[in-house]
């Protein structure tokens, strides 16, 4: 959408916020049994009456633009409205094959995914029954619905169904198993393998997280009680550092030299996304490197994109793409945490920014987190403030001390040892300012309340101009959305 002339804020500034706004509201509707007409229609009305309620300045064409974000906001909610409702599971017996491109710990038991000719299946593994990413398999089962979970708002159809499966299956026999090709999930399980057997503990532990997306279970424990848990998902964090290294590596002068701007941008393009994917394809990961890819995109077209816009794009495409996203915990707190950095950004860096940045992230975040652990350790205020930088170094520096050991050359998990001994320096350290704060915070409504308050209040900032208009327009969208959900 074209900015409109001396105006820069609202519509001009991040029109993609508003319709990125309306699908997920009425997405959450059409989870409340609301029709998608009239879920649609309330979405983008809801968006309509935020253009006009916060929009204190109003020049030529401002009707014109936010009526045809209005029937934008409302086609786009009917189409992902009806992707998620339209979907249905053919029961009965299937005979078919393909390569494994997950396998995963689930509950108790162990799944996998399998890419087969006539769908994306979901294999749900008994003790005896054991595959690994990469390899080809045919396979002879009952499809059934997905589970559904009384006691839990866990919804796990829609999780599997973002991850582009259409059916889960039993599978009574497995009938023919070979080794895969090479492909990404092979790569991946080859990956895996060298880092099992040649790095330390610590070490493998991380590494395994930030390269392939696989969490360790003590390291797991451990960060969920620091309160730094997405360090061991691939998110934006990780993304950047990726897509840094990227650009550093295709900056040095021999490569600098060979590859024009555009060469190395569209190199950059092709590492970050091979990360991303070889990463797991986390919602979080593809989040960020479409934001990532869309800054890229901006040097190139030598336009300056609004931070808002960016990550307003990103979470957009994604549930155009696959709208059950919506649900996805790990799709929300990612969402949430770059728009509220990106609405803090919007209002220049600095000092204060960055102070404010973490116990901001917390509250926005602690109502979805609350509601899905039970508990949100307020630790995670103090210690994410040192984590990202500790860890900004500690990844890259540990994965370029391991690559003698993956690579097989004498001595190598001694220099894998250096890395070893500063993550656990950072264990030390973590566990003694967790001792200082070993409180946590249960769900509560008002708790819950003040993390909404904090979110929509850094947005609205972020975007107009700070004021009485923008105060009261905060507080009454946030009544509304405690009415509506």
């Amino acid at each position: 959408m074209i900015p409109l002339p001396g105006y820069d804020e609202g519509i001009a500034r991040a029109p993609l916020l508003f319709l990125l706004g309306a699908v997920f509201t009425a997405l959450a509707l059409g989870d409340r049994e609301m029709s998608p007409s009239a879920a649609g229609a309330a979405a983008s009305l809801m968006c309509l009456g935020i253009l006009l309620l916060f929009s204190g300045r109003r020049p030529a064409r401002f009707l014109s633009y936010c009526l045809a974000l209005f029937f934008l906001a409302f086609f786009c909610s009917l189409f992902s409205l009806w992707r998620v409702q339209s979907f249905s599971v053919s029961r009965g017996r299937v005979l078919d094959g393909g390569e494994v491109i997950l396998e995963r710990p689930w509950g108790s038991s162990r799944v996998a995914v399998v890419d087969g000719g006539s769908g994306r299946y979901l294999l749900r593994l008994r003790p005896d029954q054991s595959v690994m990413e990469g390899e080809t398999l045919t396979f002879a089962g009952e499809a059934v619905p997905f589970r559904a979970r009384g006691d839990s708002s866990f919804r796990e159809d829609l999780y599997w169904r973002a991850r582009g499966v259409t059916a889960e299956v039993i599978p009574d026999e497995l009938l023919s198993r070979r080794e895969g090709r090479f492909s990404l999930p092979a790569i991946r399980t080859a990956l895996r393998r060298n880092i099992l057997l040649n790095l330390p503990p610590a070490t493998r532990g991380y590494l395994l997280a930030a390269f392939l997306g696989v969490r360790d279970p003590s390291l797991a424990d451990d960060h969920r009680t620091w309160g730094t848990a997405h360090l061991l998902a691939v998110s934006g964090f990780h993304v950047g550092l990726a897509a840094a290294a990227a650009w550093k590596i295709l900056s040095l002068g021999a490569l600098r030299r060979r590859l024009s701007f555009r060469g190395r941008i569209l190199a950059a393009s092709v590492l970050l996304w091979a990360y991303a994917l070889l990463a797991g394809g986390a919602p979080s990961a593809l989040r960020a490197a479409l934001m990532v890819q869309s800054v890229l995109l901006g040097y190139v077209l030598g336009r300056k994109g609004s931070p808002l816009n960016a990550v307003s794009l990103a979470g957009l495409l994604l549930l155009l793409w696959r709208p059950e996203w919506y649900a996805d915990l790990g799709w929300r707190l990612s969402v949430t945490a770059a728009l509220l950095l990106s609405a803090l950004a919007e209002r220049g860096a600095g000092w204060r920014t960055a102070l404010a940045a973490s116990p901001l992230v917390w509250l926005a975040t602690y109502p979805q987190t609350a509601a899905a652990f039970g508990v949100v350790p307020l630790s995670g205020i103090v210690v994410n403030m040192v984590a990202l930088p500790v860890f900004a170094f500690l990844y890259p520096f540990a994965a370029l001390l391991s690559i003698p050991a993956l690579v097989g050359l004498p001595g190598g998990y001694f220099l894998a040892g250096a890395a070893e001994g500063l993550f656990l320096l950072w264990q030390w350290a973590a566990d003694t300012l967790t001792s200082f704060i070993p409180w946590s915070l249960s769900w509560s409504p008002a708790a819950a309340a003040a993390g909404s308050a904090a979110f929509l209040a850094s947005l609205a900032f972020g975007l107009f101009r700070p004021g009485l208009r923008t105060f009261g327009g905060a507080l009454l969208l946030l009544l509304a959305g405690m009415i509506l959900f």
